[in-house]
C-alpha cells in the first residue's frame, strides 16, 4: 500500500514538473512580443479552475507599468468598408487608395505604402473585388482572419505567439456563432480564392475562434475602433475586480498598470467585460464570448461587494 502511494505521488510530482516545463517554454514564446530587455514581474502557472494565468513574482505598486507588448496581428473593427491599415471608415468607392500588385484598400498612399510586402504577396495569389463598397466591406470583416491565416507565411514568429491561445472550437461547434462564421466568412474567403486544400474550414474556424476569445478592441479619440492579438496579455484572467487596467497606445503597444498595490503571489487580473455592467450581463458576455462564468469575489456576493450595480431602486425611498 505504502509502495502503491509512494509510486502516485511520484507519478504527481513529475505531471506537476511536466507542467511547470511546458509553462515556462510557453512564456518564452509569449515574451517575443515584447522588448529584448523587458523584465515582467510576474509568472505563469496553471490551474484546474482558470487554466493559464500570470501572478506576480514581486510586489507592484499602484500606477506601475507591468506589461507592454507589441501585437501578433491587427486589423479594423468596422461595420462597413474601412481604410485597412488606420481603420479609418469610408463611404464611396472613389475615396480609397488601392494597392496595385494585391488590391487591398486603403485610405490614402501613406497607409498603402505601411503594409507588408509579405502580406501584399500573400493577398496577390486572391480575386479580391474592388468594385463595390459591398465588396470592400466583406473585406474589410475579414482581413484580420486572413492576415492571421498567412501568418505562417507573413510571419512565423508571431504565427507561433498566436496558436498558444485558445480557439474553444469544441464549444463552438453546431452553435449559431460557428453557423455564422460559416455561412459569412468561410464562404466569402473560399468566393476569393483561399485554397480548400491548403487551408480548410477548421483552421478558419480555429482562428475565429482564437479571435473572438482572446482580441482586444482599441478605440482612438476620434471614435475609429480596432481588433489585435497580444498572445501574452491574452494570458491574463479576468475578474470584475480587477488589479490592473489596460490601454493601447498610439504605437500599437498594449500596456498593462496596476491599479491597486499587488503582492507577491497573487494573480494578475484585469475585467473582460465593462466594469459598470450588472451581474447578469457580465456573465452572459463571458458564457457567450470567452465559455466560463465568472467566480469572482463580486459575482459570488449578491449586493456585488455592496456596489448594488444589478438592484432595483425603489421608487417610494429616497
Amino acid at each position: 500500500m505504502e509502495m502503491e502511494l509512494d509510486k502516485k505521488r511520484n507519478e504527481e510530482e513529475t505531471t506537476s514538473k511536466t507542467k511547470e516545463e511546458l509553462l515556462l517554454r510557453e512564456l518564452a514564446v509569449l515574451k517575443l512580443g515584447l522588448d529584448r530587455n523587458a523584465k515582467p514581474p510576474f509568472v505563469m502557472k496553471y490551474s484546474e479552475e482558470s487554466g493559464r494565468g500570470l501572478i506576480a513574482n514581486k510586489y507592484i505598486k499602484t500606477g506601475e507599468i507591468i506589461l507592454e507588448e507589441t501585437a501578433a496581428v491587427w486589423g479594423p473593427k468596422a461595420s462597413g468598408a474601412c481604410c485597412l491599415e488606420c481603420s479609418l471608415e469610408l463611404y464611396e468607392v472613389s475615396s480609397f487608395h488601392f494597392c496595385t500588385l494585391c488590391h487591398l484598400h486603403f485610405c490614402s498612399a501613406k497607409c498603402c505604402s505601411l503594409h507588408q510586402s509579405s502580406e501584399c504577396s500573400e493577398m496577390q495569389k486572391l480575386s479580391i473585388n474592388t468594385e463595390s463598397l459591398e465588396s470592400l466591406t466583406k473585406l474589410t470583416l475579414a482581413i484580420l482572419v486572413l492576415r492571421c491565416l498567412f501568418l505562417p507565411q507573413t510571419d512565423p514568429q508571431d504565427w507561433i505567439r498566436l496558436r498558444l491561445l485558445q480557439d474553444h472550437v469544441e464549444e463552438r461547434k453546431d452553435t449559431k456563432l460557428q453557423k455564422l462564421c460559416q455561412d459569412v466568412l468561410v464562404n466569402y474567403l473560399r468566393d476569393i480564392g483561399l485554397n480548400r486544400n491548403q487551408i480548410s474550414d477548421n483552421e478558419i474556424h480555429q482562428v475565429c475562434g482564437i479571435l473572438d476569445s482572446n482580441a482586444f478592441e482599441s478605440k482612438t479619440v476620434d471614435g475609429v475602433e480596432s481588433r489585435a492579438v497580444f498572445p501574452l496579455s491574452a494570458m491574463v484572467n479576468s475578474s470584475c475586480l480587477p488589479n490592473m487596467t489596460h490601454v493601447t497606445r498610439t504605437d500599437r503597444k498594449m500596456v498593462f498598470v496596476a491599479t491597486r498595490d499587488i503582492q507577491e503571489g497573487q494573480e494578475l487580473f484585469i475585467c473582460y467585460t465593462g466594469t459598470r455592467w450588472g451581474n447578469i450581463t457580465r456573465q452572459k458576455h463571458l458564457l457567450l464570448t470567452k465559455h466560463f462564468l465568472c467566480r469572482c469575489p463580486r459575482c459570488l456576493n449578491p449586493t456585488e461587494c455592496n456596489t448594488f450595480i444589478s438592484s432595483i431602486k425603489c421608487p417610494d425611498c429616497e
